[in-house]
């Protein structure tokens, strides 16, 4: 089958034509700048919501691990994540202890000076009650000795040194007293400070422990769920193994041009090798097939079919289109057009051919990367499948089948190799993520 499609690829004369409107800003032009990952995962999304459904087909098990591949690392994102943030929280909950532990002790200490302050001021009020209730029954006549005993002094007139001992006793008491009271209003006020602070701490090394407990929670649930992410694809590159030892089908002329790629730059590099094709470009076919697979991933288009596209409408980079204008799928070229449009760069020609592609699947597209050309615009939504292009990207009447039997001999490749344990590390670009 390979044989004779090649053989129909190259004979075919293929004649596509693309609509001449007048030249209209791109959205992306019209921005100026660069996009966001956010902004570009956006178009992605809406473009990917667009696309009809699409019969099973052969090429379903590499989407399958694609899928768990991509599971598998946003579980890994996760799960780094998770343990950054239960490491966070086990610092934020040993501070808080610590913190905790301080207010307690400070608290202590606080309760012990009140409650020596409070045992001072009641001693310092007895004795000035004693002083008090002397000064009403002798008039402070009682000994100097015992009045010594409160402040030091000398005295020549025993009854006029009484007198004057006990007035300076009973004002110095007052004053002791009021130091005392002053003591206590300082210790209760730090008592309340030191209580706040201790409630506050409290609550807060409580929620830190919560938080502690959420976190090993989330932490324990992201690294199951990575586990778990990592079994299933084992389990889907197993199947995709097996699916490339079983017989072989077409892949369906209902497939929608909407989608990420299912197969990666080295399947479609090694397919187009081995079929013997002799290019005429100096840009090496690896360097193709990587573009195709990143601007189709990037704009939401199957690349991997449009480099199938391609090496039909060129014959495996072989003609002049693909060679002076870099143009590898016939994009202006009419029946009676001597060239199609010529495109800055091989680059920008495969960029150029997905853009077109997005315009024929869905109406009025928003573009991740600015036109290359304003004139890239076709029959708007015409074509949500790649069967649909017949008649309509070129003039052939099996146009349709034969590029998706050129693209079910890569598919067939393909899985030969998953069969050999082949690809799997294949690199595939980043989508950005959610």
């Amino acid at each position: 089958m390979r044989s004779a499609i090649r053989r129909l690829a190259v004979g075919l004369v293929i004649v596509s034509f693309a609509g001449l409107a007048l030249p209209t800003p791109s959205i992306a032009a019209q921005r100026g700048r660069e996009l966001t990952d956010a902004e570009r995962r956006e178009i992605l999304d809406e473009t990917l919501e667009r696309a009809p459904r699409s019969p099973a087909s052969p090429d379903d098990p590499f989407e399958v691990v694609h899928r768990h591949e991509q599971e598998r690392d946003e579980a890994a994102v996760e799960r780094m994540n998770a343990a950054l943030w239960l490491e966070d929280a086990k610092v934020a909950a040993f501070n808080a202890g610590l913190a905790n532990q301080t207010a307690q002790e400070t608290f202590e200490q606080a309760t012990t000076r009140r409650t020596r302050a409070r045992r001072e001021l009641a001693a310092e009020r007895d004795r000035l009650s004693d002083l008090t209730v002397r000064a009403y029954v002798d008039g402070g006549t009682g000994g100097m000795e015992e009045y010594r005993a409160y402040v030091s002094g000398d005295v020549t007139d025993a009854a006029a040194g009484r007198r004057v001992m006990f007035s300076h006793v009973f004002a110095r008491q007052k004053q002791v007293t009021r130091q005392a009271q002053r003591t206590l209003e300082k210790a209760d006020k730090a008592y309340d400070q030191a209580q706040l602070v201790l409630a506050m701490t409290t609550a807060f090394a409580t929620a830190q422990n919560q938080n502690l407990e959420r976190m090993s929670l989330v932490a324990k649930t992201a690294s199951d769920r990575h586990e778990t992410a990592i079994v299933e694809v084992a389990a889907a590159q197993d199947r995709l193994r097996s699916a490339g030892r079983r017989g072989f089908a077409q892949v369906p002329l209902e497939v929608a041009l909407i989608g990420i790629p299912r197969l990666s730059a080295e399947d479609l590099a090694g397919w187009f090798r081995r079929a013997g094709y002799r290019p005429r470009i100096p840009t090496p076919v690896e360097d193709f097939a990587r573009w195709f697979i990143e601007e189709g991933q990037t704009e939401g288009i199957r690349g991997d079919i449009a480099f199938a596209q391609a090496v039909l409408e060129t014959g495996g980079f072989a003609n002049n289109d693909s060679v002076y204008a870099n143009n590898y799928s016939g994009i202006g070229h009419c029946d009676t057009c001597a060239s199609g449009f010529h495109f800055p760069s091989p680059q920008m020609g495969v960029r150029a051919q997905i853009q077109l592609l997005k315009s024929y699947a869905i109406s009025n597209p928003r573009y991740v990367h600015p036109k290359v050309d304003s004139r890239l615009r076709g029959p708007s939504g015409c074509c949500p499948t790649w069967g649909d292009l017949t008649s309509v990207w070129a003039t052939s009447p099996i146009y349709g089948p034969v590029v998706m039997g050129l693209y079910s001999d890569i598919v067939a490749y393909a899985l030969a190799r998953r069969a050999a344990g082949q690809g799997f590390d294949d690199p595939r670009p980043a989508i950005p993520m959610k």
